[in-house]
């Protein structure tokens, strides 16, 4: 299966269906008929069709199959399927919020390594519960709260969109959930629709893919008092999941230690040698959950060989902690620009801003975006809220930040643009500048 990712809009659905030859697009026409989303190339195979045609007579032959004679039934699948656990099981679609998404196969070995990794760090058992609610087409919504519950028996409550925070705190209170997972962004619409008692199931919230706003712990802490807010790392390519804090042990500010089996390793970002601990610089995994390679891939290789190893270059930067070896993320390296000899940071400058215009459940409110010109660096700062470039500066420079730091100038929208998992689109804002 390729799942499409229908927030990137027609041109890229196009490009994926190419790229993968896809005619046919299984899916649901109550979902269609909402979102009016067209796949061009491919002709749409709806289940309500599928599920018409299924007789009762098949269905009560499939029922007997798999109760009676289950070993014969899953060999007969096997056979069709293949068991070379190296092979793509699934296809996705890199977020594209710094480019165009790119092809990424991940095999039954990458998604296997995560469950057995996950189950491990968080000390899942049979009792946990899910609710799944990122969508399928997001990495970790498809191999953690989708694949996982199959997998290892643990029950799982899901529902179908993110942004619907009212009814995703109805059915916390109404199944009671112990396990809950997603963008701060997302959990942070959550809290704020939720009441006094309606996440008191809650046991682990597991936070990933941006920085959460430190106020988001403590809303957390007071909607959800049986619940431990941790943070972990991860990247489409590893399956998702490199890191994760082990639950007991969080510290903030960091994304815990590698998973079992898991190495990672920083390097210098001019001449890629390896850094000691305690030094910021590239991220690079190396692991059974690292994927073989992008599929029609025209760019450089991922992939880096350190010590006779092969990496992968996350694109990130990061450092680990010399006496733990618990990692701090730093940011994209696409989030930064050289100015005056110094790395500027997007995402320092844009924290403060964060702190104060936090999201609501109608999406983030400040977003930092910036680039670099034959001219000189340009930085802007996009808000919903009205704010003047002097009171910008003002706000970053009582934060401390001096010379470069600073921003070029205020874009005001009406709303920030957003990826379906909730991440902004800095892409589309780049494109603005």
């Amino acid at each position: 299966p390729v799942l499409l990712n229908w927030t990137t809009g027609p041109a890229n659905l196009e490009h994926a269906a190419k790229i993968m030859g896809l005619t046919h697009v299984v899916t649901s026409r109550a979902f269609v008929d909402r979102v009016q989303v067209q796949v061009p190339g491919t002709q749409y195979l709806f289940l309500e069709d599928v599920k018409a045609g299924l007789g009762k007579v098949s269905l009560l032959r499939r029922l007997l199959a798999v109760r009676l004679i289950p070993n014969w039934t899953k060999n007969r699948l096997l056979s069709r399927l293949g068991t070379d656990p190296n092979e793509p099981v699934v296809v996705l679609f890199t977020s594209g919020s710094e480019k165009a998404p790119k092809v990424v196969p991940l095999t039954h070995a990458n998604i296997l390594h995560n469950h057995r990794a996950a189950i491990a760090a968080l000390k899942l058992e049979r009792k946990n519960s899910i609710i799944g609610f990122l969508p399928m087409f997001h990495s970790f919504g498809m191999t953690i709260t989708t694949l996982l519950p199959l997998t290892s028996g643990i029950r799982v409550v899901h529902h179908p969109d993110p942004t619907d925070a009212g009814a995703l705190v109805r059915k916390i209170a109404a199944y009671k959930p112990t396990l809950i997972a997603g963008t701060p962004t997302f959990i942070g619409y959550i809290l704020d629709r939720a009441k006094p008692g309606d996440l008191d199931a809650l046991r682990l919230i597991v936070l990933g893919a941006e920085k959460p706003p430190p106020t988001l712990f403590d809303r957390a802490k007071d909607l959800a008092p049986a619940g431990e807010v941790i943070e972990g790392y991860g990247i489409t390519e590893c399956s998702p999941a490199i890191a994760l804090t082990i639950p007991g042990a969080n510290m903030h500010g960091t994304v815990g230690l590698p998973l079992p089996e898991v190495e990672v390793c920083v390097t210098d970002l001019e001449t890629g040698e390896p850094l000691p601990r305690g030094r910021t610089g590239m991220l690079n995994v190396h692991g059974p959950n690292v994927f073989p390679g992008y599929i029609a891939h025209d760019g450089p290789s991922p992939f880096c060989e350190i010590d006779g190893k092969t990496w992968y270059v996350t694109g990130d930067l990061g450092v680990i902690d010399e006496a733990t070896g618990v990692i701090a993320f730093a940011g994209r390296l696409k989030r930064f620009l050289k100015a005056g000899g110094e790395m500027i940071s997007l995402p320092a400058l844009e924290e403060p801003f964060a702190k104060r215009y936090p999201p609501t459940d109608k999406g983030p409110r400040v977003a930092v975006e910036g680039i670099e010109t034959p001219e000189g660096r340009r930085i802007v700062l996009f808000t919903t809220e009205p704010i003047t470039l002097r009171e910008a500066n003002a706000i970053l420079q009582s934060e401390g930040f001096r010379g470069v730091m600073r921003l070029d100038d205020v874009k005001t929208l009406e709303t920030l643009p957003v990826l379906g998992t909730g991440k902004t689109d800095y892409k589309l804002l780049r494109a603005m500048i």
